[in-house]
């Protein structure tokens, strides 16, 4: 999952750039008595941990966001450990275990990417059909998937989130699902 915060700029009288928080994955465990943990990992998350230039936490529920100094990251690409700048014990980094680490860089932004919050709300479109208005993106080990729930209720549809079938048009809110498929 991904939010947006405020980034800091020098100048005053710019308008102020959000720039997005990209989800890397859940602390888990404590690795060793110094306070480092491993990262259980979302897709895309070791990309994010290895671009990202400023970090964050947020808890499971959704609610606070607090930026987090990144000491030391390591381990494997498979089991990643990070040491985070105050978390010096065991005991401290347990207290953080379940938290969600964030990265954020103007090179993620830019990226292929798309923050969830960029997709929740846009309308589905298939050619000139309205399919109704993604209300979810589910996080799969090969790819994220759309959920789209239809505008006159029922079952949502599922579409998975690839260039092939999907087409994300930012500025106009739109989601365009290729032609055939429904």
């Amino acid at each position: 999952m991904t939010a947006n915060a405020p980034s800091s700029r020098s100048s005053t009288d710019a308008p102020q750039r959000r720039e997005g928080l990209w989800a890397c994955g859940t602390l888990g465990r404590a690795h060793g008595l110094d306070g480092e943990l491993y990262v259980d990992l979302l897709p895309h998350g070791l990309e994010y941990l290895s671009s990202g230039e400023r970090f964050h936490l947020g808890d499971e529920g959704g609610g606070g966001v607090r930026p987090v100094r990144l000491r030391r990251s390591g381990g494997s690409d498979r089991r990643p450990l990070v040491r985070l700048e105050g978390v010096e014990t065991r005991a401290a980094a347990r207290a953080l275990h379940g938290s969600v680490l964030l990265a954020s860089a103007a090179t993620l932004d830019e990226g292929g990417f798309y923050m969830v919050s960029e997709l929740i709300g846009a309308r589905a479109l298939c050619g000139a059909e309205s399919l109704g208005t993604v209300s979810d993106v589910l996080m799969a080990p090969a790819h994220d998937i759309l959920e789209i729930a239809p505008d006159e209720g029922g079952e949502p549809r599922l579409v998975p989130l690839v260039a092939e079938l999907v087409e994300v048009d930012r500025a106009a809110g739109v989601v365009r699902v290729r032609e055939g498929l429904f």
